[in-house]
């Protein structure tokens, strides 16, 4: 049932896809063509000699390479098919075709499909191709209605040593009746998962483009703050240079209003000597007057002192010259002061802008501490949503385990175990054990889903298994599947196969009658292992689920003698889907078989034990793709 929601969910949604673009066109573009060929190829199984490739080959027959780029570039966003690397080759001609494990033909470049399929009779190849009459070609790409399908010729691929599922033969078309029915059943479904997984990719989008936007607008206010930071301090340094200068100017004048000082003094002591001397020149001209007999007497003294005259008005001109450098000196200082007072000014707008830008960054500082408060918030807020859905969600692990029975299930009267380990928090697996009379039943089931949504079938599993076992007495495996189906369906309001969803469970039930040394088997898609004396032997079960299904017989019955030391093994396909190893490949059923007879020494714990061990040591790094549940019982 889980590779049948698989196949629908990876195939058909990139499909319809596909060929919703392709509606106005009325063909199939190239990305749909490519797309197909490399889906179909992950679900085709070939013979043993694929294991040893060391290369998926696709091959395309063309004449030009216009469909080979396409194929190319999306085989390298792929990279691997099946575990290994994907390698695309292009050929003109069917003679010059090598060993491939999928070759693709179109019929508009003419070429003639027998000679293709002649080609490679005795290859394990897959063609894919395009146009060609019905059942020609193993798989044959067409539109219907505008819409990309395929056709699926099971036999010729039979034929080649090809095998595909019949889950997915079920996906190729037969008639156009066939596919009209399909995808009216389907579509309007798929416009609706489509239409919610587009407004969810927009929302998300929309959030990583908000927290991109904040996340850039903090980086670039946080360089900004830095620049501004750093010419804060540039400026700063060039303020204390030239703070250190106007201390230096300031001294300098200081010198200067001394000297100033200093000449104005002797400038005043000039001016009494002349007072003086006016006065001498004034006493002179009296005694002049007043003793003109003595004149040629005085001669000799009026001529030294009209020499000594001589010289004090050399004196006094030299006078006058210094009070003339004293004012070219002052104009000069008070030129100093302007220009020093100029510098004060600029200095004083210099400091009052750097005021402003510093606001202007305070400003900027608190809008981007308000933004981280936000981002922070938000952060939060998502934090809290959810701490609120994971413990929402293992409050549900509690109430899944409260219901599964207690992983010593029946120690007192057989070695076991059981390795249960969920791919999220709760599971879509589970089983369930109980005694009833003389008979042990063992139940192990794998739901639809995994995650929440499988948790929900496992209850549903859970408490079906109670009503019918405990109270209705129903103890057969095969009539356990049967009444077990007929409530699924009834449960989950499935009508006739092809029309609803198909949500159900393949299941293993074992009964063991520890009277008469048997074992009852019956299986919904699950097999069984019983291994004795060194040998293992597997019981399939019936190719149909516990569901709604196209293949609706009851259940088979098996029955089984009992030896002492007889394994006997349940499981899903958790364990086995697993990928994993150097080459990131599934662990397989050969594998665990493998695996479980090199066990066979040890107790049924330490089986366990070790199981758990080689399932991590395989998968490493790798993400668990699926939820595992294995029960191994010695008799």
């Amino acid at each position: 049932m889980k590779k049948l929601f698989l196949i629908s969910f990876l195939f058909f949604i990139p499909f319809f896809s596909n060929a919703l673009t392709a509606q106005d066109q009325q063909v199939m573009d190239d990305n749909t063509r490519a797309t197909l060929i490399l889906d179909i190829a992950k679900y085709v199984e070939y013979d043993e000699s694929f294991d040893k490739l060391e290369e998926f080959a696709i091959t395309v027959l063309d004449t030009d390479d216009e469909f080979y780029w396409p194929l190319e570039r999306m085989a390298g966003e792929r990279q691997f098919v099946q575990g290994k690397p994907i390698r695309v080759y292009l050929v003109p001609k069917p003679e010059m075709l090598n060993k491939a494990q999928v070759v693709y033909l179109n019929s508009e470049d003419d070429y003639n499909i027998k000679k293709v399929l002649e080609q490679i009779e005795e290859e394990n190849t897959l063609v894919i191709t395009e146009g060609y009459p019905f059942r020609e070609s193993m798989i044959n790409f067409l539109v219907v209605e505008g819409k990309p399908r395929f056709e699926a010729n099971e036999e010729l691929m039979k034929e080649h040593g090809l095998n595909v599922s019949d889950l997915f033969l079920l996906q190729a078309i037969k008639t156009r009746e066939d596919w009209e029915q399909l995808y009216e059943a389907t579509d309007e479904e798929l416009q609706e998962e489509k239409e919610i997984t587009r407004q969810q990719q927009i929302e998300i989008a929309q959030q990583d483009s908000m927290i991109r936007e904040q996340i850039a607008r903090l980086k670039a206010l946080g360089r900004e703050i830095l620049q501004k930071e750093q010419e804060l301090e540039s400026k700063i340094k060039q303020l204390l240079t030239t703070e250190g200068e106007l201390e230096d100017k300031n001294r300098q004048i200081t010198i200067r209003e001394t000297e100033i000082k200093g000449l104005q003094l002797e400038n005043k002591k000039q001016r009494q000597q002349n007072s003086e001397l006016i006065k001498q020149n004034q006493d002179a001209a009296f005694a002049l007057e007043e003793k003109q007999e003595k004149i040629l007497q005085s001669e000799r003294t009026i001529a030294q002192n009209e020499d000594q005259i001589a010289l004090q008005l050399d004196a006094i001109q030299k006078q006058k010259i210094v009070i003339i450098a004293g004012v070219f000196a002052l104009v000069l200082l008070i030129g100093l002061a302007y220009f020093i007072f100029l510098n004060y000014r600029n200095k004083k707008r210099a400091n009052e802008l750097l005021e402003e830008k510093n606001r202007k960054i305070t400003a900027q500082r608190d809008e981007i501490e308000r933004q981280k408060e936000v981002a922070e918030n938000q952060r939060d807020q998502i934090a809290y949503q959810k701490k609120h859905i994971t413990d929402s969600i293992h409050y549900a692990q509690k109430i899944q385990r409260a219901i599964l029975p207690s992983l010593e299930l029946f120690t007192d009267e057989v070695d076991h175990f059981v390795l249960y380990k969920p791919r999220d928090i709760v599971s879509g697996d589970f089983y369930w054990v109980d005694r009833v009379e003389d008979k042990q039943i063992i139940v192990t089931a794998d739901c639809t889903g995994h995650g929440v949504p499988g948790a929900f079938m496992s209850m549903l599993g859970v408490s079906l298994l109670n009503e019918i076992i405990l109270n209705r007495n129903i103890i057969a495996p095969h009539e356990i599947l049967n009444n077990l189906r007929e409530m699924v369906i009834e449960s989950l309001g499935q009508a006739q196969a092809g029309t609803e969803i198909k949500d159900g469970m393949d299941m293993t039930v074992t009964v063991i009658d520890f009277n008469e040394d048997k074992l009852y088997y019956a299986g919904a898609n699950n097999p069984l292992y019983l291994i004795r004396d060194g040998e293992l032997e597997q019981f399939k079960a019936d190719k149909m689920p516990v569901a709604i299904h196209e293949r609706m017989d009851d259940f088979n019955l098996v029955a089984l003698d009992l030896k002492k030391g007889d394994t006997f093994y349940t499981f899903s396909d958790g364990y086995v889907d697993q990928f994993g190893g150097p080459k990131q490949k599934k662990f397989m059923s050969k594998n665990f078989k493998r695996v479980l007879l090199e066990l066979q020494e040890l107790d049924m714990i330490s089986q366990g034990r070790r199981l758990d061990e080689i399932f991590e040591e395989y998968k490493a790094d790798v993400e668990q793709i699926d939820d595992v549940v294995v029960i191994g019982v010695r008799y």
